[in-house]
């Protein structure tokens, strides 16, 4: 275990010495692809997750959803539905049949995993403060060739030390993998994507009148 601790720490001292410059190709990239996601009415998209944990040798999996309509969204995932309206977030838990509001809090310290439960659109914008990109390897997937960015924070002290991007050859998003220093894995795959359908304002919204009994924690000041 600790030997597999100290391969990953060491790794991740030369992925961050690797990243010396911003590549203007690999920004005009992301540039394209953050411009044309929000230029999109609306996305619908199915998602799955990938925790790993190296050094214990263990792998959770997660499927989801995303309703996202401007800054209105709606993501469901692991027995949990998130409702937001732009400016306060409703976290529902089916288990415990509660809900916690909170106002809506997004820091650059996130990780991505954490940023895309605060603000999906964060994905394609994270970027442009704090990081170091370069062109990465061109990958055949599903008979599409990918584009890969390698992104790595300025400021070693981050808990990760390196974020990779897949884009589609339409400049959209398909796949993010965030690498942490702790031998943990994040890798978040849109295995389906829509733009501009119609989505009804109605299941944006959390409705207690849905969900007979639910408890309601109010964080809000």
């Amino acid at each position: 275990m600790k030997m597999k601790k100290i391969l990953v720490i060491l790794l991740a001292l030369v992925t961050v010495n690797c990243f010396a410059q911003k590549d203007p190709e690999a920004k005009a990239i992301l540039d394209k692809a953050a411009k044309q996601a929000a230029g999109y009415k609306s996305i619908t998209a199915d998602f799955d997750c990938v925790y790993e944990n190296l050094a214990e040798e263990k792998t959770e999996n997660y499927r989801g959803s995303l309703l996202l309509k401007g800054s209105r969204f709606r993501i469901d995932v692991d027995k949990t539905i998130t409702f937001c309206d732009g400016k306060n977030r409703w976290a529902y838990l089916a288990e415990s049949n509660e809900v916690t509001i909170s106002p809506i809090e997004v820091s650059n310290d996130d990780a991505p995993e954490d940023r895309f439960m605060s603000d999906p659109m964060s994905l394609y914008t994270f970027y442009r403060s704090g990081f170091k990109y370069i062109m990465g390897d061109i990958e055949e997937i599903g008979g599409k060739t990918m584009q890969i960015i390698e992104l790595a924070p300025e400021n070693i002290k981050k808990p990760y030390f390196k974020i990779k991007y897949w884009f589609t050859p339409n400049n959209d998003l398909y796949q993010i993998k965030c690498f942490q220093k702790d031998g943990t894995r994040f890798t978040l795959t849109l295995t389906k994507f829509q733009t501009n359908q119609k989505i009804d304002d109605a299941v944006l919204n959390f409705d207690a009148k849905n969900y007979p009994g639910v408890e309601i924690i109010d964080m809000r000041d």
